[in-house]
């Protein structure tokens, strides 16, 4: 019974880059040991965290902070409330 060979984030980067340089994947997957399907899988993969690296970091911050500025506005809205129906109950409207 073999077992399942276990890649490292390297060695799959490494086999990537391999494919990458034009040689023919067949003849990758073949000295590897890995099918086809896998090969591809793993240059999806790769191209995916390339594209979150070159992703805009600002973006992700701004959401952030509008979402928190949404909320903080919703807390001095329900504040605000409070304050005139205390301003209303004491007759100081």
């Amino acid at each position: 019974m073999t077992t399942k060979r276990k890649w490292t984030a390297q060695e799959k980067l490494a086999i990537v880059l391999d494919g990458l340089k034009s040689r023919p994947i067949k003849e990758i997957c073949r000295e590897y040991g890995i099918s086809e399907t896998q090969y591809y899988r793993w240059r999806d993969q790769a191209i995916e965290g390339m594209k979150n690296g070159f992703r805009d970091k600002r973006q992700k911050h701004n959401r952030s902070w509008e979402a928190e500025r949404d909320r903080l506005l919703k807390l001095i809205g329900k504040q605000q409330l409070i304050i005139d129906l205390q301003k209303k109950i004491s007759g100081a409207y």
